[in-house]
């Protein structure tokens, strides 16, 4: 770490050295500016060996114009700008001098000094290029004057490709592509028949539609006035679902702050010193002579603005910490505060964990009530007892719905099947298909009677915790304070914690799950994480790498349109896959609650993509290097690429730069910035009220709970925060790279994330059903893994810093070199992560906690709260009515349906609604 020190200041040194006496650092540039070419224009570029320090001109296209001067076939030139005379029309690199180009007949190409290998006259560009098959590994090409149709032929492919007869290659996992896109044409054409079957069957059901309409405008979030919040509720500053949905916006807008922040001080940085900063790293050119200018060019000027990236680095990691501190303290404290002021259910209980196990004739809540009032000298509200019930969840789960259709006043189906379309079975088959996913079920089914009931709950065990309930805040934090040294419970000492987790997020049917045996279902989870990235990147990613690597990325020979849409495609299909791998993986683990659950999903995605990432890229770069090995592609100081020994100066140079740099941008967006969130409101929003109100429509037997079913609204979940993160983390991967697309990229975060707010906003308030984010543990999981952007920084800082130390025309020369840097970087992360998780949880995490306990009663809560620790959980509600014989028993919670709950103080039932029954 001294080195990297040093490091830093010796740069500091150069940078200040470089700036003063003489002029300012604006003055160093070439004050004669002209336009310049990007990679887009169809505009070539001309240059002189005079102006190899300037920006390429735009003059005119060279190939328009050819020289009719004849002594030029005696003479090399750097980088000249006209087609060679007709006396000798192909241009030629001279071997000995980099960029020097020499006139030549066809069968002089590879001879007069010219570079041996370059023997191919080409016709279109006019020059003499080396051997180029597709997808060719040792390409062989004729010898100097060597006449006929065939100047090139393969000898050893790429891996992926095959080699023919004729000496070409053929590319070995093409019919992968093609399967998968005949099977998709298929797939694709058989869901449109079955729509527009269904679409055009007669409307017979318009009481189930609008029924199931009316239910789903009950699930949505409501002030206690009634009514809807309008789109332009403020989401960070208004409470509509707790604290930790006002955390979710707010870590998304400082998403968007951030990156705003750092694109503008970047663009003040390139509008104070240089605009070849905004195309560094992107200019292509169509021939040889055109391409080495570039390359010099670009190297060179590159590394005399370099002290432009080290100085926004600093900047950028500098800010990017402390801004993290700063918000962490300030959200921190508006979770401290909502709790305090607006308290939720969480704030009056507490969990009771490691209890013996009971049985279910026992009536374990009164035992648990006066264990814990004997311990704490406060009497709780009651005791809601977590039970094992994962044999019996399908039957609980029809108990609990068949009491809601009883309070409903009954449902049954009746009717008719309708008569199958044009498509036949096919037809009914994807219907019935749809209905279930949806869990509706047109079969009469029986439901268990009284003593059937009271049987199975008199034969279930107990979990290990419990939910008490106290009757105000400072009564739940006095009791945890008398009970801290544990809860005597039929001789077994129990902890008594405070509850962090809103009874609706609760999962009651994974609490008999002991973290032991969810070590062993994570570690299965990300088995099956890790294969399938292996899994995707060998059987579709390889093979289309395969495709990409036979470009060159040289002499205008990089992929097209077609190729940068199949790796949209390619990318935007991995998150898909990854995000389904990633919440089947999380809701193995069955953890205890939803908080729990979005924490354990937010790190398998993010692990997932970035290993996707590193796996896509990495395997890219590789064929993509090895290909222009192959057709001699040079560095800046006229050296083959294969030649360069260390991966420190590969890196550096100006053709892995400009590769690497493309296949980012790409990756980055449209991929993942934008496309998968522009198909998600069609998706999971619009495209199911279609279906369903398409669906209900043709089906007279849906009526009631099953309409309800068909159109009910999504549940919300914080998988946002992998997003934003994985996002921010590609964005700060950009500064190792040549700095054209840095504003680019930063540019396109913002926009999407603008999106992105926008659409989560309108979903929130539309299209989920009522929930409660009251908790902060999610939130706090953003905050800590936003340590790894901010590291990613500080590692680009080292690694800009020691490349400005380095010679200009030496590659790989920096104070540090080879391992050492890699070394450095590496160590820069490790440091910064370290003491980001620190200061979070020593200095940030104490001002959740730091207002005194709120004097709100539960009584009170209660009556506007429905979702309580009691009528969430759904064997206590079972058990209110059939054991323990409460009069009104507990109803249970279901948004939209609080109406039907009855008020019983003695049991915690304190819910009183102004809807009339």
């Amino acid at each position: 770490m001294f080195k990297v020190a040093a490091l830093l200041l010796l740069c500091a040194a150069d940078s200040l050295e470089t700036c003063s006496g003489g002029g300012s650092c604006v003055e160093s540039v070439t004050s004669d500016r002209i336009l310049l070419q990007t990679a887009a224009s169809p505009t070539k570029i001309a240059l002189s060996e005079e102006t190899i320090s300037t920006t390429p001109e735009i003059e005119r296209k060279p190939e328009e114009v050819q020289s009719v001067n004849m002594s030029e076939c005696q003479l090399d030139d750097f980088a000249r700008p006209d087609l060679c005379p007709e006396l000798c029309p192909y241009a030629a690199e001279m071997k000995a001098e980099f960029c020097h180009f020499r006139c030549v007949k066809k069968e002089e190409c590879g001879l007069l000094g010219t570079v041996e290998n370059a023997t191919i006259p080409d016709e279109k560009l006019m020059v003499c290029r080396h051997c180029e098959v597709e997808g060719c590994k040792k390409c062989v090409p004729a010898t100097p004057g060597a006449e006929g149709e065939k100047y090139e032929t393969c000898e050893v492919c790429m891996p992926g490709y095959s080699l023919t007869e004729e000496g070409e290659c053929a590319m070995d996992g093409l019919g992968v592509f093609i399967a998968i896109g005949v099977v998709s044409a298929i797939l694709t054409v058989l869901i449109i028949a079955w729509y527009v079957s269904v679409r055009n069957k007669n409307r017979v059901n318009p009481e189930g539609v609008e029924y199931g309409l009316e239910c789903r405008e009950g699930m949505r979030l409501q002030p206690n006035e009634g009514g809807l919040y309008p789109l332009s509720t403020n989401m960070m500053t208004t409470n509509v679902a707790g604290p930790g949905t006002m955390a979710f916006f707010r870590y998304q807008g400082a998403v968007i702050a951030w990156a705003s922040i750092l694109l503008v001080t970047w663009l003040g940085i390139v509008f104070a010193t240089s605009t070849d900063l905004l195309i560094l790293g992107t200019l292509s050119a169509e021939s040889p002579q055109l391409l080495c200018a570039v390359i010099k060019w670009g190297h060179h000027r590159q590394m005399e603005l370099i002290w432009t990236k080290v100085t926004w680095l600093s900047f950028a990691y500098v800010f990017s910490f402390l801004g993290a501190i700063v918000y962490g303290i300030y959200t921190s404290k508006m979770f401290a505060e909502v709790h305090s002021e607006q308290p939720m259910m969480p704030s009056f209980v507490a969990k009771l964990e490691g209890l013996p196990i009971f049985s279910g004739k026992d009536k374990v809540e009164d035992k648990l009530k006066a264990c814990v009032k004997l311990t704490t000298g406060i009497e709780p509200v009651g005791v809601s007892v977590a039970w094992d019930y994962s044999a019996k969840k399908h039957e609980v789960d029809s108990l609990i719905e068949a009491e809601i259709e009883d309070a409903e006043g009954g449902s049954h189906v009746s009717g008719e099947a309708p008569e199958p379309g044009c498509l036949g079975k096919f037809e009914e088959t994807v219907t019935n298909k749809v209905l279930n996913a949806w869990h509706v079920h047109l079969e009469p089914h029986q439901h268990m009677n009284a003593q059937e009931i009271k049987t199975m709950l008199s034969n279930m065990q107990s979990a290990d915790s419990a939910y008490v309930v106290f009757p105000s805040q400072e009564a739940r934090s006095q009791a945890v304070a008398a009970a801290s040294g544990g809860v005597n419970v039929d001789g077994t000492m129990c902890k008594l914690l405070p509850s962090l987790y809103a009874p609706e997020g609760l999962f009651w049917f994974n609490m008999q799950v002991t973290p032991a045996l969810r070590r062993g279902r994570m570690a299965t989870s990300t088995l099956w994480l890790v294969l399938s990235c292996c899994a995707w990147t060998v059987l579709l990613y390889i093979p289309y790498a395969m495709y990409m690597s036979s470009f060159s990325y040289a002499n205008g020979d990089e992929p097209g349109e077609f190729s940068e849409g199949l790796f949209i495609g390619l990318v935007v299909g991995s998150q898909f896959g990854l995000f389904a791998v990633s919440s089947m993986g999380a809701k193995k683990c069955a953890f205890h609650s939803e908080d729990e659950m979005q924490k354990c999903y937010t790190v398998f995605y993010n692990s997932a993509l970035i290993l996707n990432l590193v796996m896509d890229i990495g395997l890219q770069t590789y064929l993509s290097y090895l290909q222009m090995v192959g057709v001699g592609a040079h560095v800046a100081d006229g050296r083959l690429l294969g030649s360069l020994d260390s991966l420190q100066e590969i890196f550096e140079s100006y053709p892995v730069q400009k590769s690497v740099g493309k296949l980012l941008f790409t990756y980055c967006w449209p991929c993942t910035f934008l496309v998968p969130f522009l198909g998600e409101p069609f998706g999971m929003q619009l495209l199911p009220l279609h279906m369903g109100k398409i669906l209900i429509g043709n089906d007279k037997r849906i009526q009631g709970g099953n309409a309800e079913k068909a159109l009910e609204l999504g549940e919300m979940e914080q998988g946002r925060y992998a997003d934003c993160l994985f996002n921010m983390i590609l964005v700060c991967c950009i500064p190792f790279i040549s700095p054209a697309y840095l504003a680019w990229l930063f540019g396109a975060l913002i926009v999407s994330h603008l999106y992105i707010y926008a659409y989560d906003q309108w979903k929130i308030l539309r299209y989920v059903r009522k929930f409660n984010f009251s908790g902060p543990e999610v939130h706090y999981l953003g905050m800590q893994l936003f340590a790894m952007p901010c590291a990613i920084l500080a590692a680009a800082l080292v690694f800009k810093a020691n490349q400005m130390s380095s010679d200009a025309d030496v590659l790989g020369s920096g104070y540090l070199q080879g391992y050492q840097v890699g070394g450095a970087c590496f160590g820069a992360m490790i440091v910064h992560f370290v003491l980001h998780l620190a200061v979070l949880e020593y200095f940030v995490k104490p001002y959740e906690t730091a207002s005194t306990s709120g004097k709100a009663t539960y009584a009170e809560a209660a009556k506007t709260q429905a979702a309580t620790h009691f009528s969430t959980n759904p064997i206590y509600c079972l058990r209110s009515k059939y054991l323990l014989n409460h009069s009104p028993p507990q109803f249970p919670y279901a948004p939209g349906k609080e109406h039907f709950m009855k008020l019983n103080p003695a049991i915690g039932a304190g819910y009183v609604s102004e809807k009339k029954m």
